[in-house]
């Protein structure tokens, strides 16, 4: 199986190029190329970034370290304009990521109001906001990951539901958008299931053939903490199994870049060493529960 990462932490801090060659020195077989910051990237923010796409991802296929998947921008502002800011990056990205090499990228759904209470007109408002990037999908091939995303409960003070964190729901999702445009599919982030009290081994059984992607990370149950499996508390056993009985063969991708962000530079090197053989391993139990 092939074992990825993303590009973010090591991106900011170097360029893409350094974070595709530390990537590949690492071990990974391919990379996750974030866009979260394309803003202040003049690479992506200036006219020619079709051609910045493109030249990044021949880079990456000479250097043996293809980018597979992408993460669309989602920190906005909650006062910015939509339509003429937001939605214009999104759509820059899903470009970017399809002429960088990607085959799929992760695009957060719409869920800046509170979940209980909305869950259809967040529904509705979802299927608009996707609908919109078919066209992008049919001219570049690339496919579209809706995630399971949780949201904040201040009163409660700990994270709580929100669109397509529960099974049902996220089928739903992932159906209707399927129903107009085969390009639709899951990405399945497996710290945020626990966060919101799902279980992520059921969560990919219920998904099953949906699941185009993966977020692996780990967490304390409480906090989104995004660290590397086996330095949390959960158990991710049973869910690499449970991707291995669903014959899953895409990207085993690694969000987990607070493992080393914290860490001096100098350790960065080895930690993502030590991040690949980690992935290595378990990538290794889903691969060994593929039914014949």
């Amino acid at each position: 199986m092939i074992i990825c990462s993303l590009t973010d932490v090591l991106a900011d801090r170097y360029n893409e190029e350094t974070a595709l060659e530390m990537l590949k020195s690492a071990g990974f077989d391919a990379a996750d190329l974030s866009l979260f910051s394309m803003e202040e990237n003049p690479r992506w923010s200036a006219e020619n970034y079709r051609e910045e796409a493109k030249r990044l991802g021949a880079f990456a296929a000479e250097k043996g370290i293809p980018i597979l998947q992408s993460h669309a921008p989602y920190a906005f502002d909650k006062n910015r304009d939509f339509e003429k800011e937001v939605f214009p990056l999104i759509w820059r990205s899903v470009e970017i990521a399809a002429l960088a090499g990607a085959r799929a990228i992760v695009v957060h759904g719409i869920h800046n109001i509170p979940y209980f209470g909305n869950e259809e007109l967040l529904f509705e408002t979802n299927m608009a906001f996707y609908r919109r990037f078919i066209p992008l999908c049919e001219k570049y091939g690339i496919q579209v990951c809706v995630e399971n995303m949780w949201r904040p409960n201040p009163r409660r003070k700990m994270i709580d539901h929100s669109i397509c964190s529960r099974p049902e729901e996220f089928n739903r999702y992932v159906d209707a958008l399927q129903a107009e445009s085969g390009y639709f599919h899951a990405c399945l982030d497996l710290g945020h299931t626990v966060l919101v009290g799902e279980d992520p081994a059921e969560m990919v059984l219920a998904l099953n053939s949906r699941i185009a992607a993966l977020h692996i990370h780990d967490n304390n149950y409480h906090d989104d903490s995004h660290t590397l499996p086996g330095c949390g508390k959960i158990d991710l056993i049973p869910t690499f199994e449970a991707l291995g009985k669903i014959g899953f063969r895409g990207p085993f991708t690694l969000e987990a870049d607070d493992f080393f962000s914290h860490q001096p530079e100098a350790l960065w090197p080895l930690s993502l060493r030590y991040m690949a053989e980690v992935s290595r391993y378990y990538s290794g139990i889903i691969e060994d529960h593929y039914e014949a």
